[in-house]
C-alpha cells in the first residue's frame, strides 16, 4: 500500500462497526484521500450495485482496503485500525496525515501514538456532542414549595407590603410570569400570607408546612 513519494498522502481509517453510515461517504472519501482503510467485524452495511466496478478498481490500485476481522469480539475493528495505522506509518512518508473516523474515544490512543512519532493525526466522531443538562436543586420542586422555602430562609427579611411581595415572587420566577401569579394566589388562598390593604403578615406554621411538602 505505497503511494507516490512525491505526493503528500492523506490516509483515512474507518471504524465501520462504530460508524456504519460512513459507507455512504465512501466515494467522496476516495476522492479526498490517497488511501482508505475500512475495518469491521460484523456489519450490515450495503453498497449500490453500480459502485462495484469503480470500487474494484480502487481495491486493485491499493487505494481502498476493506478488512473484515476474523473474530467478531468487542473492539475487533479497533485492533484492525491500530494494525493498519502502524503499518502505514512505516510505509508512507513522514508528512502523511492520518484521519480515524470512529466514535470510540479509545482510538485517541492511536492518534496520540502517531503524534508521538512525529506524525499528523486526528480522530473524527460522527455523533453530535450533547450538552449536559444542569438541574438545579429547586428544578423538581413545586413553585409554591420553592417560594415558601425562600420565605423560611429569609424569615428576617420578608416583604412587608403587597407590592414588594409581588415583586419578590416575580423576581423568583422571572422566566414564568404565570407561575408567579399562581404562587401569589396560592399563598393567599392557603392563608400562608395574610393581606390587610397593602400590608402583609405571614403565617409561619403554614409557610413551613408548604415548604416541607413532598
Amino acid at each position: 500500500m505505497r503511494t507516490d513519494p512525491n505526493d503528500v498522502a492523506r490516509v483515512l481509517l474507518i471504524d465501520l462497526e462504530n460508524c456504519p453510515n460512513q459507507i455512504h461517504q465512501l466515494q467522496k472519501n476516495l476522492e479526498q484521500f490517497s488511501q482508505v482503510v475500512i475495518c469491521y467485524a460484523q456489519s450490515g452495511a450495503k453498497i449500490p450495485l453500480d459502485w462495484l466496478m469503480p470500487l474494484s478498481a480502487t481495491v486493485n490500485a491499493n487505494k481502498l482496503k476493506i478488512f473484515r476481522m476474523a473474530n467478531g469480539g468487542k473492539n475487533a475493528a479497533d485492533f484492525g485500525i491500530c494494525f493498519f495505522a502502524g503499518a502505514l506509518m512505516q510505509q508512507l512518508q513522514r508528512e502523511t496525515h492520518f484521519v480515524i473516523i470512529s466514535n470510540d474515544t479509545d482510538l485517541d490512543y492511536v492518534v496520540n501514538l502517531l503524534k508521538s512519532q512525529g506524525r499528523s493525526a486526528e480522530r473524527l466522531g460522527t455523533k453530535k456532542e450533547e450538552k449536559p443538562v444542569i438541574v438545579t436543586a429547586t428544578a423538581s420542586l413545586s413553585p409554591i414549595k420553592t417560594y415558601c422555602m425562600h420565605l423560611v430562609t429569609y424569615s428576617k427579611n420578608r416583604p412587608a407590603k403587597k407590592d414588594t411581595l409581588l415583586n419578590s415572587i416575580k423576581n423568583k420566577f422571572k422566566d414564568s410570569p404565570e407561575t408567579a401569579a399562581e404562587v401569589f394566589k396560592s399563598l393567599t388562598t392557603q392563608s400562608a400570607v395574610i393581606l390587610s390593604e397593602n400590608k402583609v403578615s405571614y403565617n409561619d406554621k403554614k409557610i413551613k408546612e408548604l415548604a416541607s411538602l413532598a
